[in-house]
């Protein structure tokens, strides 16, 4: 979540006022501050490479007669060095507080005009527009290539590993793991954020950087929600793919394997009780599972519980929500809706915000099979 009061959290409960202004940084340096930002929208996906994107328009009015839009690499909105932070201010009736959105990339200028009036008998710019998109955090990893394949060492700590490769802040919100062999990063394009969405996979979720600027893992598995959205009377929910399909469903996953000096490793995981039982009705349902990262006995028998763990829990679908607007939630976190027929908890896989007072999120919820 982003960061936040817990008055305000209560204050998002009921009927509030918001108001969108921008930042922006050149480097670390903040070289502009509370301007207008208009026509915004944020979209945010946890299936992206790249998780976040947006655009929106700077308005800044000039009280010297200069102009912000950017010529080439000259001006502090230019692509080449700019970064919008977008910051939601919230208002209900002597409460105020503002929410950073995140700091972000800016990767285009769309377009750009200047306001010109006659002061003086010369004409002088007295406001100017520069339309902007930009990405999250992710893309400044995409766009930094190898010169040449890198090598893990063996036995590194995956957390580690995204801190080096990316010489970012790391948040760590899984249990850390050993890598337990040696991995060459291919240089390519993309190629060291591939290596590090494969770290995210290693510690068993998705690897995102968050509001806050820091690398951090998504869980796979759905846990307590960290917040409430409000449906309210214009709020609509459509649940998508809510059939039931067997074909992912395995209760039996056989790994074979490989240790240091290549001498075969085997291991197995089965559901025992239950409606998903290989003793039961369901019958058996075998899935083979292997990887180059397992080198012992101990890493196989975890491998394929977690693939098993991972089978049962394949029966997911999506819930596509329209509901208040709630500026501290992101993409990664569990959330709860209220106000639809039926209790909905879920990982927030897709966010859109934008200057409607309604956001689009989408949930993905977990079906029980056990």
């Amino acid at each position: 979540m982003r960061q936040h009061s817990a008055q305000l959290a209560e204050v998002l409960t009921g009927s509030f006022e918001r108001e969108v202004v921008a930042n922006i940084f050149n480097g670390s340096d903040r070289v502009l501050e509370g301007v207008r930002f208009e026509s915004w929208q944020l979209d945010s996906d946890l299936g992206r490479p790249v998780s976040s994107d947006g655009s929106g328009a700077v308005i800044h009015s000039s009280v010297d007669g200069s102009s912000l839009v950017p010529v080439g690499a000259d001006g502090v909105l230019s692509p080449f060095r700019a970064r919008v932070e977008p910051v939601m201010t919230i208002r209900a009736g002597a409460f105020e507080e503002a929410v950073s959105l995140g700091t972000f990339r800016v990767s285009s200028v769309p377009s750009a005009s200047d306001t010109v009036a006659s002061v003086g008998g010369r004409d002088v710019v007295v406001a100017s527009r520069v339309d902007l998109r930009f990405d999250s955090l992710e893309a400044d990893i995409y766009r930094w290539g190898f010169r040449f394949p890198e090598q893990s060492k063996a036995g590194v700590s995956a957390y580690s590993e995204i801190r080096r490769l990316t010489g970012m802040p790391v948040e760590q919100t899984v249990p850390d793991v050993l890598v337990p062999s040696v991995k060459v990063w291919e240089a390519k394009q993309g190629g060291r954020l591939d290596a590090v969405l494969e770290l995210g996979k290693i510690l068993g979720g998705s690897a995102v950087v968050n509001s806050r600027g820091a690398w951090v893992v998504i869980p796979d598995e759905v846990g307590e929600p960290v917040a409430t959205l409000r449906l309210g009377s214009q709020g609509t929910v459509t649940e998508v793919g809510s059939e039931i399909d067997t074909d992912t469903v395995y209760n039996e996953v056989v790994g074979t394997f490989e240790d240091a000096s290549g001498k075969p490793l085997y291991a197995v995981a089965r559901v025992e009780s239950g409606p998903l039982s290989v003793f039961g009705p369901y019958g058996v349902h075998t899935r083979y599972y292997e990887s180059d990262l397992v080198r012992t006995q101990a890493q196989a028998d975890v491998a394929v519980r977690s693939v098993l763990a991972e089978s049962i829990g394949s029966q997911q679908y999506d819930v596509q929500v329209q509901c208040h607007v709630n500026p501290l939630v992101e993409v990664g976190d569990v959330v709860a809706l209220e106000g639809w027929k039926r209790p909905l908890v879920g990982r927030l896989r897709k966010v859109s915000l934008s200057n409607s007072p309604l956001m689009s999120v989408t949930m993905r919820v977990a079906r029980r099979l056990t």
